[in-house]
């Protein structure tokens, strides 16, 4: 079981039957559009230097991702064991297993054992594109059933992001840093120990960006299935000096900065050894960022989405991004999108 560090008070028989009827919880996590870059880092640790995989996602806070209903049922109360696959939870739809993980694990993670419950996910992000259609639905999940237990022992819940990372993690094994709040500062996240590596003081510079989807995995892809690039010595230190571009990017909201980090991340994401997805008619999109002056290429590292980076102060950004819109057209490419990151 995971320890979450709260004190929650416990109640008497009479309580418990007053609380049937407020079980309920209702949340929601938004999405990204791909990783402004990703890789490889040598970090400090205890003393020590390690290789840790971590990226910088990029959130889509005003955008639709996952709404979880999580209902608790005590009349359904028994022991339940997630890894042999009884977990108490109902879930529908029934293939989003992740998310019923999730909520099995935030109830353990509260001493709530033996609670069942009933989960219903509604998602409005592509599956595979890379989007974050898993973890905006587990943490959607998770935040559901805080509210849920909240309700239950009439006592207010906050789970801190780091602890919502904790429990997404174990329940998808590799996430997205959608808990972690965007607008005021930017995280280096280690996806698959659910840890942040570094934190930047202030957001990603605003930056316009046109989406589109490469198709590259037949309309989605599991991204379970696929193998960890390998970097060598040099993209790994390569990575180091990226995130020192990345901090100054920040720091002076730098829209070329950053499309320079952007565009570095999916150059070496298609040249890393053992790559799983690499974009088709990747030299042409770089052709069209040139010619459009974009300011950079981001990708999803796991899924088939990428984008053109704008400078939205450009005076001519409409035309730019119509002459980028069509030439990706040309290339076979579905538009998915136009949308600006928050400052």
């Amino acid at each position: 079981m995971i320890d979450i560090p709260l004190k929650l008070a416990t109640y008497g028989p009479r309580a418990f039957q007053r609380r049937l009827a407020k079980t309920s919880g209702i949340a929601t996590c938004h999405p990204h559009f791909g990783e402004l870059l990703q890789g490889a880092f040598n970090v400090a640790e205890g003393g020590h230097r390690r290789t840790i995989r971590a990226l910088v996602s990029v959130h889509m806070p005003y955008s639709d991702g996952a709404v979880a209903r999580v209902t608790l049922e005590p009349s359904r109360m028994g022991k339940y064991a997630p890894e042999v696959g009884h977990t108490g939870i109902q879930v529908r739809p029934p293939h989003f297993r992740k998310c019923e993980i999730a909520a099995r694990l935030a109830l353990d993670a509260f001493g709530m054992t033996s609670m069942a419950a009933n989960l219903e996910v509604t998602t409005f992000v592509q599956e595979g594109a890379g989007m974050g259609s898993s973890t905006t639905g587990v943490v959607a999940s998770i935040r559901a059933t805080v509210q849920a237990v909240s309700a239950y022992r009439a006592s207010p819940i906050i789970l801190a992001p780091h602890l919502q990372a904790k429990l997404a993690v174990a329940a998808e094994h590799a996430s997205d840093s959608l808990m972690f709040d965007c607008t005021a500062s930017t995280v280096l996240f280690a996806q698959r120990i659910g840890k942040v590596v570094r934190t930047f003081n202030g957001p990603l510079p605003q930056m316009h960006i046109l989406g589109f989807d490469t198709g590259s995995a037949g309309g989605g892809i599991d991204t379970d299935r696929l193998p960890r690039a390998r970097y060598s010595r040099d993209q790994i230190a390569a990575f180091g000096c990226a995130l020192a571009v990345l901090e100054r990017a920040i720091a002076e909201q730098s829209v070329a900065l950053a499309g320079r980090v952007a565009t570095f991340s999916a150059t070496t994401s298609e040249t890393a050894m053992r790559n799983p997805l690499k974009k088709p008619k990747f030299n042409e999109l770089l052709r069209i960022k040139e010619g459009t002056g974009s300011a950079g290429i981001v990708v999803a590292h796991s899924g088939t989405i990428a984008g053109l980076i704008f400078d939205p102060a450009l005076p001519d950004l409409r035309t730019r991004v119509g002459e980028a819109s069509t030439a990706i057209a040309r290339l076979g490419f579905d538009r998915l999108l136009t949308f600006s990151t928050p400052y």
